[in-house]
């Protein structure tokens, strides 16, 4: 597997991800913050987990909220602080399972099923317990997840290919019931500046986590389940979701 592949896979990351309304999904989360957030004084500071390119942090700093940006690739990092407005938007390069904070903060979220390639439950507990710590009696931990039905079927054992404009994209999925793991073996083909590709292989694992399992480990980190949605909606999610956003909450009476 080649070091750099996740460089590489993070500087098209964004086209990758260009069918995405992130304007919709900050909108969304902001909805969401207005909804179950009671902290004092409201809801100023968040806290994105494993942000990425900052797709969404950026415009949902336009909602008015003071954001820190925590991931452990530098390459997104880089990437996300390129783009225009960064420079209002705190970057900071961490593990989101063992991070620090300067302070508490009014809201965690944690987008793109980021939680989904956590697949050691301890280091997932410690991440509940990590957001207990930091987070304002009132606040909210928002985050979204994929559904069985994702990875058993839509991705399951099938084959996937993107032609871009500077890249070419294969993706190889095997879903294990047994683990609810599944394994997507990746290969990119860079576009070089003569006019011949470079090959780049490697891995993307995602594990399939029931709501309930996630809600036990919130509870057990103090946390209280707030509300469960289909995706981008404010409905219960149904049989047909492909992924479901989960709000947490920590108690005012726990200070």
């Amino acid at each position: 597997m080649d070091s750099n592949f996740y460089d590489i896979l993070a500087s098209h990351y964004d086209t990758m991800q260009s069918d995405m309304d992130t304007y919709c999904w900050a909108g969304y989360i902001d909805s969401l913050i207005k909804r179950h957030s009671e902290t004092e004084g409201g809801t100023h500071s968040v806290v994105d987990l494993g942000c990425g390119t900052g797709s969404v942090d950026i415009p949902l700093m336009r909602h008015g909220y003071s954001i820190i940006g925590i991931d452990s690739a530098e390459e997104m990092l880089a990437q996300a602080t390129a783009k225009d407005g960064a420079d209002k938007i705190c970057w900071t390069a961490q593990d989101i399972t063992d991070f620090e904070l300067p302070g508490r903060a009014d809201c965690f979220v944690s987008l793109l099923d980021t939680l989904d390639h956590i697949t050691d439950r301890t280091a997932l507990r410690r991440i509940f317990a990590q957001v207990y710590s930091y987070l304002e009696p009132g606040g909210v931990f928002i985050f979204d997840v994929i559904t069985h039905k994702h990875l058993a079927e839509t991705l399951a054992d099938n084959v996937f290919f993107e032609d871009y404009e500077d890249f070419t994209l294969l993706w190889v999925n095997d879903f294990d019931e047994d683990t609810a793991t599944n394994t997507a073996s990746l290969t990119l083909f860079d576009a070089t500046d003569d006019g011949t590709y470079e090959r780049y292989d490697g891995e993307l694992i995602e594990k399939y986590y029931p709501p309930d399992e996630f809600r036990a480990m919130a509870q057990e980190a103090g946390l209280t389940e707030l509300g469960r949605y289909g995706e981008l909606t404010m409905q219960s999610p149904d049989s047909s979701a492909e992924r479901i956003f989960l709000v947490f909450g920590k108690p005012k009476e726990n200070l």
